[in-house]
């Protein structure tokens, strides 16, 4: 069981509900972790998020500001600044429980890459149709363009060894939704195994995942395709 974890959150203008995902992470981790670093990367909220956050929780969760730059980057500013040996990154609204941490913790010996999946087989998923059926489309895309072998490379629930997270953030390009395929598909470039793990997930009201949100998906699916193909992307790690 991992003890020693960095959780990094991305928000953008999640004032009205950052505060009780950080609630449940602290009361989670003071029972099951020895070490926590929380970060959340404020990625240039005008809702007074970061404010909110260093004001209720202090010194208990690092506060990082970035101009707003998509999930991707706040996701990438995290991942860089984390110390602790494995870093999960988690959305902030929590649609995933923290406990699911457990199933992909146990499987952390096997693989230094451990993602959470909603579709994968023996996963929860409760999604309206719609967007269900937006995922199985983004889905079919990044496995003929990116990278196969995943049943949902979408899932913000990830765990990754940090030396290698690092590894992989210091050289992927995508800012956006997409940065979740790149970053996989550079593991496999760079021949990390990662390994997909079913959870428990829930929609939940106020997402900021919109139907644009599947189309700019596409779109970054084509943009890896094509760095893929030009050799934008190293042989090996830097």
């Amino acid at each position: 069981m991992i003890r020693d974890l960095t959780i990094v959150l991305p928000a953008y203008n999640e004032a009205l509900r950052i505060e009780s995902t950080i609630e449940k992470i602290l009361a989670y981790a003071e029972a099951h972790l020895d070490t926590l670093e929380l970060i959340v990367v404020d990625d240039g909220s005008s809702d007074g998020t970061g404010d909110l956050v260093e004001r209720k929780f202090g010194p208990r969760v690092k506060v990082l500001r970035r101009p707003n730059g998509g999930k991707g980057a706040a996701v990438r500013t995290g991942v860089l600044a984390a110390t602790r040996p494995w870093t999960l990154f988690a959305d902030a609204d929590l649609a995933i429980p923290i406990q699911e941490l457990e199933k992909l913790a146990a499987r952390s010996r096997e693989a230094p890459i451990v993602i959470g999946s909603k579709r994968a087989p023996g996963g929860d998923i409760v999604y309206p149709k719609f967007r269900l059926f937006l995922g199985a489309i983004g889905g079919l895309v990044i496995s003929t363009l990116v990278v196969r072998g995943f049943h949902d490379t979408q899932c913000g629930f990830k765990l990754y060894r940090t030396d290698v997270a690092q590894e992989l953030f210091a050289v992927n390009k995508l800012d956006g939704f997409g940065f979740d395929f790149e970053v996989l598909y550079l593991a496999h470039r760079f021949g990390h195994r990662a390994i997909e793990v079913p959870v428990r997930v829930e929609h939940q009201l106020g997402s900021t995942v919109r139907a644009t949100s599947y189309a700019r998906v596409l779109l970054e699916a084509v943009q890896v395709f094509t760095n893929k193909i030009t050799g934008a992307y190293p042989l090996r790690p830097r």
